[in-house]
Formats: C-alpha cells, sequence, structure tokens
C-alpha cells in the first residue's frame, strides 16, 4: 500500500504540473491567463480550482510517508514490528480519493482550452467522445459562480469510468 499510494502522488504531481503549464500564460503562450474565457480581472476562469489541485496535491504527498517505517513494541514488547497495512491502506484510499479529483480539474481545463481554440470539430473521434460526456457534466463556463457540485459529478464520473479516459 505505501508502494502504490506513492505512485499514485507521483501521478498526481504530474498531472498538477501539467494543470500549471495550461493555466500560465506565461509557459504555455497559448491560452489566457488561467484558461478564463470570461472577462479578464472580472472573472477568475480556472485559478480556484487550481488552489485546489495544489492543496490537494500537498496533502497527498503528505499522506505517502510510508507506513512501514514505523516500529512501535507491543504485546508487552513481544513484538516490535506491528503491520501499518490497514494504516497504509486506509490513506491510499485518501490518494486516490484526491487524485481523482485533481485529475477531473485537469480534465476541465483541458476541455475549457479546447473551447478557447475552438478545435472541438478537429478532435479524434475518441477523443471527441470523452469532450462531449465531459461537456454534458461540466458545461462551458466564463462567469464565476461555485462548481463544486459539477466537479465532484464529474469526479465520479471518472471513479466510475471502465475505460481508459
Amino acid at each position: 500500500m505505501d508502494k502504490l499510494k506513492i505512485a499514485i502522488t507521483k501521478l498526481s504531481m504530474l498531472s498538477e504540473r501539467q494543470l500549471n503549464y495550461l493555466l500560465n500564460d506565461k509557459l504555455n503562450n497559448k491560452f489566457p491567463p488561467f484558461v478564463n474565457l470570461g472577462v479578464p480581472g472580472l472573472n477568475f476562469g480556472m485559478q480556484g480550482m487550481q488552489f485546489t489541485a495544489t492543496s490537494t496535491v500537498a496533502e497527498n504527498q503528505t499522506l505517502s510517508f510510508p507506513m512501514y517505517v514505523h516500529s512501535i513494541p507491543n504485546n508487552n514488547d513481544n513484538q516490535d514490528i506491528v503491520s501499518m497495512g490497514c494504516n497504509a491502506a486506509l490513506m491510499t484510499r485518501k490518494v486516490l480519493d484526491n487524485t481523482f479529483e485533481i485529475l477531473a480539474i485537469q480534465l476541465i481545463t483541458l476541455v475549457q482550452a479546447i473551447d478557447f481554440l475552438s478545435c472541438d470539430s478537429e478532435l479524434s473521434t475518441k477523443t471527441r467522445q470523452i469532450y462531449l460526456s465531459v461537456r454534458a457534466i461540466f458545461p462551458k463556463f466564463s462567469d464565476d459562480k461555485p462548481k463544486y457540485k459539477a466537479l465532484q459529478n464529474l469526479k465520479h464520473f471518472l471513479e466510475q469510468s471502465n475505460e481508459v479516459l
């Protein structure tokens, strides 16, 4: 479980770094800051969701400290190595849950970028299916409003998906 949560945390870190690239106009030189499809200075685009993704990655990093390094004597000091597998499994579940949220935020950003470029008609058949599925759950937006319900719905969609997106 320790090794799995470390690997999943690395995936979440990669996703967040790709997200940062998409949202930073000084890096990508293609999209507006935070892939903001609204009025810059008045609307925030994906800025709030980036904060969520970044702090969630930080939580994953903290949770990924390996449990197997703990040795706590017990049983009248008869045993000095106690299985921490259950603890590691519980933390791994949280890391997985967090990572689905980060991936959902990245996916929302990607479809917002596709809309900015107006290139959805140029997508491959499979990519266009994914784009349309995401847009059915999380419509294009330009104005600021709470998006946590749609984000949770997209996260649930990713968790339930039986195919590689």
